[in-house]
């Protein structure tokens, strides 16, 4: 029988054997002569097109997709237990999705392995699906979604759950069940003669059920989702009305825009005017800007093309600080805003120019800071700036200056363990590196401490690697 502490040499062996059947080229470190790569490089190079290797193809597909259905249902498992074995909190993170950031994986994909290993032991027979490799976790992830999302409006019992997991899983797509979801609980929704709790609050008129989800797509795009209570959802109309109304082309032919279209303008103006007030609340720091347009010093004017940089990893065009790249002539339109805050960037991404919107010294290091760290800087971290404090690297009672070479900016919870565990410097330190950015040293491992303590980049500057030499 397998012990626990023998199971990471059997990953990693099939591990190895995989990496090995993908080899491309000869080992020159064997003795063998060189070989033409693995099976599977040789297949996937030069496969025959008259079909006889069809099956192969196809069969390799099967179990390749079934290992992966394995290695993700497994990997969301211990993704949970390290979180109940409080792994986290003892190597300084917050949440066990921040542990699989800080190994590298995607938010998107760290976020879905922390919601399956949450939810998969609710699900039984899903999850014996799943530890077949017959069942992928992006399904078992939608049915848990879908019935949160019922019972989230709907009280359900244990034979309820079983029967809505039931009806979801026949469905093929996480869009499919999503959609399932929310037709399910518009059906099941008792009406009010039904409810048993007269004081029952009305699913329409629910506000602990608002959402509201903004997704920035690859193409610099911004789409959302709403789902708002029966009152909130008027407001937005009433305010929309006014804004959607269709408007005659200066020769009396009619508004060319499609209704999303004016839709969408009506809503840019929306925003637009909110920003205007200001006495609306402010960023922390008291800063009370319009829009970050955050242009590199080494890209030339914003209004012209930028020029190929002579670093592939620095970038040359303009950038907004939520929704990223934009063209020239956006950002020169942007410009035109005495509202905009512009913060030029040197070679090393650092902030030069932050601007003369302000002239207190405080507000432009707390502006540079947002521009350079863009939230808790501490590795997987990335609390939002409004959450953020001013962290002086060298304290102020010892001499270090209030400047941006100095500061970092730090959420409460970092912002404590920095100061409580750097004390005898054998906790989490901080670094200004000569790329002017924060580096973090990790803890020293108590059972090497002679190993070396290799420095991580801050939070914003994060990779999908641990390889020192990934661009940063």
């Amino acid at each position: 029988m397998t012990t626990a502490a023998a199971i990471p040499t059997a990953l990693t062996d099939l591990a190895d054997r995989l990496a090995d059947e993908l080899r491309p080229e000869p080992d020159s470190r064997t003795q063998d002569g060189g070989t033409a790569g693995g099976q599977l490089a040789v297949l996937f190079a030069d496969p025959s097109r008259t079909g006889s290797d069809d099956r192969t193809i196809l069969a390799v597909i099967v179990e390749l997709s079934r290992i992966l259905n394995l290695t993700t249902t497994a990997l969301a498992a211990a993704t949970d237990a390290a979180y109940r074995a409080r792994i986290p909190t003892r190597k300084g993170l917050r949440t066990a999705t921040d542990l699989l950031k800080e190994l590298g994986h995607a938010p998107a994909l760290a976020y879905r392995l922390t919601r399956v290993g949450r939810t998969a032991p609710q699900l039984p027979a899903l999850s014996r699906q799943a530890r077949t490799g017959t069942l992928g976790i992006e399904h078992l992830d939608a049915v848990g979604q879908g019935i949160d999302f019922v019972a989230n409006r709907i009280p359900l019992d244990a034979d309820a759950r079983t029967d809505l997991a039931r009806r979801l899983t026949v469905h093929t797509t996480p869009a499919d069940i999503a959609r399932r979801a929310r037709e399910l609980a518009l059906e099941w929704a008792p009406t009010n003669n039904e409810s048993a709790d007269p004081d029952q609050i009305p699913v329409a008129e629910n506000t602990t059920l608002n959402e509201l989800a903004i997704t920035i797509g690859a193409d610099g795009r911004t789409t959302g989702t709403l789902d708002l209570d029966a009152l909130t959802a008027e407001e937005l109309h009433q305010a929309l009305d006014a804004l959607t109304k269709p408007v005659l082309e200066p020769d009396g032919s009619p508004d060319p825009r499609t209704t999303a279209q004016r839709r969408a303008d009506g809503f840019g103006q929306i925003i637009r005017d909110y920003l205007t007030h200001r006495d609306r609340p402010t960023t922390a720091g008291g800063v009370l800007p319009h829009v970050t347009l955050i242009i590199p010093t080494h890209a030339g004017n914003a209004a012209e093309p930028p020029s190929k940089s002579s670093d592939q990893n620095q970038s040359t065009v303009p950038t907004l600080g939520f929704t990223g790249p934009i063209s020239p002539p956006t950002a020169n339109l942007i410009l035109c805003d005495a509202a905009v805050r512009r913060i030029a960037l040197d070679e090393n991404s650092a902030p030069l120019d932050v601007g003369r919107e302000h002239r207190l010294v405080t507000l432009a290091i707390r502006k540079a800071l947002e521009a350079r760290d863009r939230g808790c800087a501490h590795p997987g971290c990335g609390r939002p700036v409004a959450w953020t404090d001013a962290h002086h690297i060298t304290p102020w009672s010892e001499g270090g200056t209030t400047s941006l070479d100095n500061c970092v900016l730090l959420c409460r919870m970092h912002h404590t363990m920095i100061h409580h565990t750097g004390i005898h410097h054998t906790g989490w330190q901080i670094v200004i590196g000569h790329d002017r950015h924060p580096w973090f040293i990790p803890p020293a491992d108590p059972d090497h401490p002679n190993r070396t303590r290799q420095p991580l980049r801050s939070n914003a500057r994060r990779t999908l690697t641990n390889e020192a030499t990934a661009a940063a």
